[in-house]
């Protein structure tokens, strides 16, 4: 598909009974938002030019250590529903995650310049969770997509597929029409036979063509994106016992009382988890739970470029990347290590940070700041054994705001796409890319020498817009992907026009002003 300013941007096609089909629709113009400053009579000339990818979730889909089983507590029709905010253990496009990944890779590889300044893309950002369930399996697969290889998402035995797809559970899609499911019957997912023999072929993936750069994300190191790792939990992943069923003695109450447990870091809540009832699979010791630093540690190689993916070995998970002449990035880790899904940093980075940017200031360059929590979530104050205080979103924004070299953080984490201004410099935030609208973003800065501009272009993967039905290549079951998670039977009742993933026209292509700070 490829840039939506140049191709169509991908709309709602018709229905078959009430399921979503897809088809590419008129072109999106770009809007300015002039919150900070004034449209300048001419843009200028671009100073960085960077593909903004977040949230690939690349998913172990067979896993023993998720628990697909908590997420109908959601469901619609469930009478948990209203006790919970949000689970998000299961999706039917998980199955996809590797071939989304290899699509997205193919359209940052199409862009030959920026489509508002034209210039040279520079490099690709992925800001977190990048894997699913911070397995080692999993973390193999994200490099090999993002360097280049050959990867086979699959685990367990090898010769057959023993996921959720194949349990006789109403609530989990079965696209090969074993058993009834809820997804076909009252959703009207499709039968794909074949699909899961199909999800599991190799994919082989031609790797970012520019340097790209990593950041930390929950979901690369806690289990489902909330739980510290511990060897109980390191043993179910690599063991042959899968949860399929929650207790029948357990209330309402119970499972609510689990889920915000979970969020909190409850000790009760992990040892609820021992209680699911289990079936037998395939034992697999490459599902082993990684350690941040090995996630550090595991983009430092010889082909990685920048060195690294900015990370160096043996060091800390925030890092400093100068990208050119005129711009750093300044990544930061978000990720809270005493668990939760939300995000804070601890006061040592917190100075950190405050260094980094005096010295941006003093250089005169411009600063891009990079993590996987937008602003709006970093809340979680949590601390662990040493009980160390947590620094939350407030107080970062503050330190960041007192530095006039600050000029854009992007981030992600929300699964929306979204754009705040923040008095004198702007917030972007990418969709994911597993679930609507599976975009990334095309981010230049543009400067005409007193009025900084910050473009940014939505990038669909190039999976076909509308699927059509084969499931033979890399970019079918993308597309297949995409039509998916466009029926998210737990989603917003809206047309898909107005899903809040998405964003509005003035949080997808818009042009950001405001003032050069080297002016």
């Amino acid at each position: 598909m490829g840039v939506t300013s140049e191709s169509g941007r991908i709309v709602a096609g018709g229905r078959k009974g009430p399921y979503v089909r897809l088809a590419e629709g008129p072109q999106e113009r770009h809007v300015s938002r002039t919150d900070l400053t004034r449209r300048p009579e001419k843009l200028g000339d671009p100073v960085l030019t960077v593909a903004h990818l977040s949230d690939m979730h690349i998913c172990d889909h067979q896993s023993p250590a998720r628990v697909e089983v908590l997420d109908r507590l959601m469901d619609p029709d469930s009478t948990t529903c209203d006790l919970i905010d949000q689970v998000g253990t299961y999706r039917a496009q998980e199955l996809l995650t590797a071939h989304v990944g290899a699509a997205m890779v193919e359209a940052v590889n199409e862009i030959t310049e920026g489509p508002v300044g034209g210039g040279p893309l520079d490099l690709a950002i992925a800001t977190g969770d990048n894997t699913d369930n911070g397995q080692f399996n999993e973390l193999d697969w994200y490099l090999t997509l993002l360097d280049g290889g050959r990867l086979t998402p699959d685990s367990g035995d090898m010769l057959h597929y023993e996921g959720v797809a194949i349990l006789p559970d109403k609530r989990f899609w079965h696209p090969q029409g074993e058993t009834y499911d809820m997804r076909r019957g009252d959703h009207g997912f499709p039968l794909v036979p074949g699909l899961l023999k199909a999800v599991r072929r190799a994919v082989d993936s031609p790797g970012l063509e520019v340097p790209w750069l990593a950041v930390n994300g929950n979901h690369d190191g806690l289990l489902q994106g909330t739980v510290p790792g511990t060897a109980a939990i390191g043993e179910v992943a690599v063991g042959d016992l899968k949860a399929i069923a929650m207790p029948e003695h357990w209330t309402d109450e119970a499972k609510a009382k689990l889920i915000s447990g979970l969020v909190s870091g409850d000790p009760v809540a992990f040892g609820m988890l021992a209680e699911l009832e289990p079936y037998e699979v395939t034992a697999d010791r490459r599902r082993r739970q990684t350690t941040l630093q090995e996630f550090v540690d595991s983009h430092v190689h010889d082909e990685a470029q920048p060195p690294g993916h900015g990370f160096k070995a043996g060091g800390e998970p925030y890092y400093r990347y100068d990208v050119n002449d005129q711009v750093t990035f300044v990544v930061l880790d978000t990720v809270n290590p005493a668990g939760g899904f939300q995000g804070s940093i601890d006061a040592e980075q917190l100075d950190w940070l405050d260094a980094v940017l005096a010295s941006t200031d003093y250089d005169e360059r411009l600063a891009v700041i990079a993590s996987h929590h937008d602003v709006a979530s970093l809340h979680n104050d949590m601390s662990g054994p040493g009980g160390k205080r947590r620094v939350l979103g407030d107080e970062i924004v503050q330190t960041v705001s007192k530095h006039e070299s600050a000029v854009l953080w992007l981030n992600g984490h929300t699964h929306r796409t979204s754009v705040k201004p923040h008095g004198s410099w702007w917030e972007v935030t990418a969709p994911s890319l597993i679930d609507w609208p599976q975009q990334g973003r095309v981010v230049e800065l543009i400067s005409d020498g007193d009025v900084l501009t910050i473009a940014t272009t939505m990038l669909d993967h190039a999976g076909p817009a509308r699927w059509s039905g084969s499931i033979e290549e890399v970019g079918h079951l993308a597309s297949l992907s995409r039509e998916l998670s466009a029926n998210d039977w737990q989603g917003p009742r809206v047309r898909l026009a107005e899903h809040p993933s998405a964003g509005t026209a003035q949080d997808r292509n818009v042009l950001l002003h405001l003032l050069d700070p080297r002016a």
